[in-house]
């Protein structure tokens, strides 16, 4: 005897709320909640000429139209493979780079193969287990919201305009190369400051950088001031005024490591930096009658280039467990 399931209310209310979305994201929505860089990267992915907005609504519908006729096993076996390419499509975020609005329909398609399993299910024992699928599914949507919660964190910088700055500089307070560098950079729009810590020292050099920063000093002051501070104990890790700076600095230095560095100063360039546009600028033209003189590359005298180089130079730099010297 054919068993009746009736209309499965769960999957249907998620399965029209699932096609709503994709509409609205497929027509052009003006809410931009994905700040990602996945966003762009798939808004317009197109599959046999169709925009994966417009695949998704579809599922939708046909899981929609199932729930509506009541086809309970049809609808199941239907969402078990719009998630197992759900999932595919998740795996390719993952190595690539997290889209907000596909984790979104992923939950609605998710959640309307877990609800139409529930209704198929729901005289058995085994309906509150996890299908493997869904295991599955679960642990690529976990990696793939840590990475977009992870890159909302962006660097950290005591300077007052770091959006302006073409360059930023990621300094130790406790690094000699970093305190010439903020010598002769302080004061320049062009440059953000971004501090890092090696150890419990410099994380008490900061913070009372900051606090001479707030009382109206300038950075080089500031950074030549919190030099003499007394030696943290070994608990000072636990000190919950520390943790919000702690995890900030934490963030600046996994920057530096996710760049492909270990030392500091760390010089990050974005675009091409004011103080460089002038020497970018083609020399005048010789006066009429002026002699010019030409210099073989081989014997020809060599003119030192002034200001901040294109690439950092590595003299100087530090890094390691222990602050510079």
């Amino acid at each position: 005897m054919k068993q009746a399931y009736g209309i499965p209310g769960g999957a249907l209310a998620s399965a029209f709320l699932g096609m709503l979305f994709c509409l609205w994201t497929a027509l052009g929505n003006e809410v931009a909640f994905c700040v990602t860089a996945g966003c762009s990267l798939y808004q317009d992915l197109v599959i046999a000429g169709l925009s994966l907005w417009w695949i998704g609504a579809a599922a939708f519908a046909a899981l929609l139209c199932l729930a509506l006729l009541g086809a309970v096993p049809a609808g199941h076996r239907l969402a078990g493979l719009i998630l197992l390419a759900d999932v595919l499509l998740l795996l390719l975020m993952a190595l690539t780079a997290p889209c907000v609005s596909c984790l979104v329909v992923a939950c609605f398609f998710a959640l309307t193969y877990w609800l139409f399993g529930r209704a198929l299910h729901r005289d058995q024992r085994h309906a509150a287990r996890l299908p493997l699928l869904l295991a599955v599914w679960l642990v690529l949507f976990v990696v793939n919201a840590g990475q977009v919660l992870r890159l909302q964190g962006d660097v950290w910088t005591v300077s007052e305009n770091p959006d302006q700055a073409t360059v930023r500089m990621f300094f130790s307070p406790s690094c000699a190369a970093c305190r010439e560098g903020i010598n002769l950079l302080s004061g320049s729009v062009d440059v953000a400051f971004c501090p890092v810590a090696e150890n419990d020292a410099d994380v008490a050099r900061v913070e009372r950088m900051l606090a001479l920063l707030e009382e109206g000093r300038s950075l080089r002051e500031a950074v030549a001031g919190c030099q003499d501070v007394d030696e943290p104990g070994p608990w000072a890790f636990l000190h919950p005024g520390q943790w919000g700076l702690r995890l900030r600095l934490q963030r600046n230095r996994a920057h530096i490591f996710s760049a492909g560095s270990r030392t500091v100063p760390f010089f990050e360039y974005r675009g091409l930096p004011a103080m460089l546009r002038k020497q970018a600028q083609p020399p005048a033209p010789a006066r009429t009658g002026e002699p010019v003189i030409r210099f073989s590359p081989a014997t020809g005298p060599a003119f030192p280039d002034a200001g901040l180089p294109l690439e950092p130079q590595v003299a100087g730099q530090c890094g390691g467990p222990a602050p510079c010297p």
